[in-house]
């Protein structure tokens, strides 16, 4: 049986309450079901459930592993809320999967707040010197990556304040996933496996036609593989459903509750 708090310190009692309290609002304010968050840090779901309730037997230990998927300290567990990563600065990233609005969202950003908008895969050929076809074409995923790296390092030395659209393959690539989630305030933006694809279809490619069935399958597949690194992000918006004016207001409510920018 899992130890529950001292009932008869009613301080400890509260402040087991108190973290149980923070842990669930980060959870929720990263879009993280308990199920990813136990995948992620290593704790038990149903630990989860005992911590968040205010009945978990809290550890350093534990604090350490949440610590690590929220970005704050563990004293911040504690006393309620993280520290603002001034390595971030004022620079968003929307990360996901192609279709998923991005660039409408980051565009719509863009203008209301006066801030540049740029796409990884311009400032990738920016830096290279040639399109992104060409990059693989004769550097492989290898050297793509390595002009990735370079272009988000060069945002972070270029701008404080930008909107950055971030295509859902980065998560493949360790090294400059941390890199972006270090020094950006990362938003996932998710939809349907159906809707990633009839957006794409929508903006003239043609190839999600052949074998849609087969082609969302396969995405549904991959996005529930990605679902934990994705959700490594800093928070989440679902454009499922939803029009662009409202994913877009969303967002911007998103920006200004967090002081993103």
């Amino acid at each position: 049986m899992t130890a529950r708090p001292d009932d008869s310190d009613p301080a400890l009692a509260e402040l087991t309450r108190r973290i149980g309290g923070h842990v669930r609002a980060l959870r929720r304010a990263r879009g993280l079901p308990r199920r990813v968050l136990s995948e992620i840090s290593g704790v038990s779901e149903r630990y989860l459930a005992q911590l968040e309730s205010g009945n978990g037997n809290v550890t350093v230990g534990i604090l350490h592993r949440l610590s690590l998927v929220f970005g704050c300290a563990v004293e911040d567990l504690v006393a309620g809320g993280a520290r603002p990563n001034t390595e971030k600065g004022h620079r968003l990233a929307l990360l996901g999967v192609r279709g998923g609005g991005k660039t409408t969202l980051g565009a719509a950003i863009s203008a209301a707040r006066g801030v540049p908008f740029i796409e990884m895969s311009s400032q990738i050929e920016m830096v290279s010197g040639m399109d992104v076809g060409e990059v693989i074409s004769l550097y492989g995923q290898e050297g793509f990556r390595r002009y990735e790296e370079e272009a988000i390092a060069s945002i972070i030395e270029d701008h404080d304040r930008v909107v950055l659209a971030v295509g859902g393959g980065i998560v493949e690539a360790a090294a400059n996933y941390d890199l972006l989630l270090r020094h950006f305030h990362t938003i996932w933006v998710k939809a349907s496996s159906a809707e990633h694809i009839g957006r794409v279809r929508a903006q003239g490619d043609e190839r999600p036609m052949a074998g849609f069935a087969a082609a969302e399958e396969h995405l549904s597949n991959m996005l529930e593989q990605r679902e934990a690194d994705f959700s490594r992000a800093d928070l989440v918006i679902s454009t499922s459903g939803v029009s662009a004016d409202r994913s877009v207001a969303e967002l911007q409510e998103l920006i200004s509750n967090h002081a993103i920018m």
